[in-house]
């Protein structure tokens, strides 16, 4: 397994497939580093729940004699926060930074149901993607189990990386994102076109033109042909959609990068094991299904092919002879540490000031 990434091969012409992949994977790198702009405030937007309650919040952040009260709100949903303060409530956060409109609640008048609902929210909206060398080791250790064909669907697809890679190192029939972030799913859609001008680019180039017969060897899926690189463009889509309200019945492979899903990983196992077929696959990270419909096929601790954990299912047996499933605990820092080091983090963002 590699722990780094290897030195960019530099790409000066196109003579073999091989350069046209390896370009073409290098032009989707780097997305972590992307700037996060805030969330648009509008009357239809689908986050105004979500930019109601972090307003409340924050102004209680920003009140620092509402912070007692803050910390006593946000004190019984500490297994939903990911890190000390939640991501959208600090400077960098993507709460918009306008005056709230007239009609939003202060705290309180929001429940906790809401507050809890809203962290599980904030913690979706943290990016996160496999550096090149992760996701490399993550395809090696799963090719052996990816037949020809077969539809990938990345649910919280982000920028596109590990859709437009699995295109590119599988024979999928179809490779699909689903994206939330307007911004996000629009800078893939971006990174998209230039991935496509760039195989145009590079195909045409060729010494020899490439057919659709024209055998090829993947750089992780094994043996293809010609078509798998002409017909990229037909095997790639992004949907700008909840996660939860798109189908997954079709997918032979659903990946997520669920680091930060934690508070929703009871209810995405059970979306899975409602929608998916039997033998289907799905890999996490960081997080388990334990959902009684998947079988953990592989388990691979932090620091082997990825800085965290990453484990694979596989969809079993009929639903309506499965045991309920159970609700699982997510890591629960203790109380007062986890308070030490809100106060800390406050008194350092005051300094800052």
């Amino acid at each position: 397994m590699r722990t780094e990434d290897r030195p960019a091969r530099s790409i000066t012409s196109f003579q073999h497939p091989d350069d046209v992949f390896e370009a073409l994977f290098q032009s989707i790198q780097g997305g972590e580093k992307h700037v996060r702009p805030p969330i648009v405030l509008t009357p239809d937007s689908p986050f105004l729940q979500f930019i109601e309650v972090g307003y409340a919040l924050r102004a209680c952040l920003e009140d620092r004699s509402r912070r007692d009260y803050l910390i006593q709100r946000l004190r019984p949903h500490l297994s939903a926060i990911i890190g000390t303060l939640p991501a959208s409530l600090l400077p960098h956060g993507m709460l918009p930074r306008t005056a709230p409109p007239p009609g939003f609640r202060p705290l309180e008048q929001i429940s906790d149901a809401e507050v809890r609902a809203w962290l599980a929210e904030d913690g979706s909206l943290i990016y996160g993607e496999f550096q090149r060398y992760e996701l490399d080791n993550y395809f090696e250790a799963i090719a052996p189990l990816i037949p020809p064909g077969g539809v990938m669907v990345d649910l919280g697809s982000g920028l596109g990386k590990v859709v437009m890679s699995a295109a590119l190192a599988f024979p999928f029939q179809r490779c699909i994102g689903v994206e939330l972030m307007g911004y996000r799913h629009a800078m893939a859609i971006e990174r998209l076109h230039v991935l496509l001008a760039l195989a145009r680019q590079g195909l045409a180039a060729l010494p020899s033109p490439l057919t659709p017969d024209t055998p090829l060897q993947l750089p992780f899926g094994g043996p293809a042909h010609g078509s798998h690189l002409l017909d990229l463009a037909a095997r790639i889509a992004f949907i700008e959609a909840d996660m939860f309200k798109v189908d997954v019945r079709g997918a032979s492979l659903v990946f997520m990068y669920s680091t930060c899903f934690g508070p929703l990983m009871d209810a995405l196992g059970d979306k899975l094991a409602r929608e998916m077929r039997e033998g289907a696959l799905v890999s996490t990270t960081t997080y388990a299904l334990k959902h009684p419909a998947f079988r953990l096929l592989h388990y691979f601790p932090a620091g082997t092919i990825a800085w965290t954990s990453v484990m694979l299912y596989q969809r079993v047996g009929p639903l309506a002879t499965l045991a309920p499933a159970t609700a699982q605990a997510a890591y629960e820092p203790d109380p007062e540490a986890w308070e030490e080091r809100v106060r800390r983090d406050l008194a350092a963002l005051d300094g800052a000031a």
